[in-house]
């Protein structure tokens, strides 16, 4: 059966959610490796949740500014 609450669609698989980074999986392994991206076991399973996603662009987005008037 599957789950679909509002709060379980807005989990991502690691393909989605690296698709919405716009980076490798490869990539995406790494920062959660290095803590950077939270991320949520589903059993087996590495989902991200995409208000956790936005949240990690938004940071980004900031450091990314702040370093270009530096």
């Amino acid at each position: 059966m599957r789950n679909n609450s509002p709060h379980h669609q807005q989990r991502l698989s690691e393909r989605k959610a690296a698709e919405w980074l716009g980076m490798s999986q490869r990539t995406l392994w790494q920062r959660r490796h290095d803590g950077l991206i939270p991320f949520i076991r589903d059993g087996r399973m590495i989902r991200y949740d995409l208000d956790d996603l936005r949240t990690y662009t938004d940071a980004s987005r900031v450091q990314n500014e702040v370093a270009d008037h530096a």
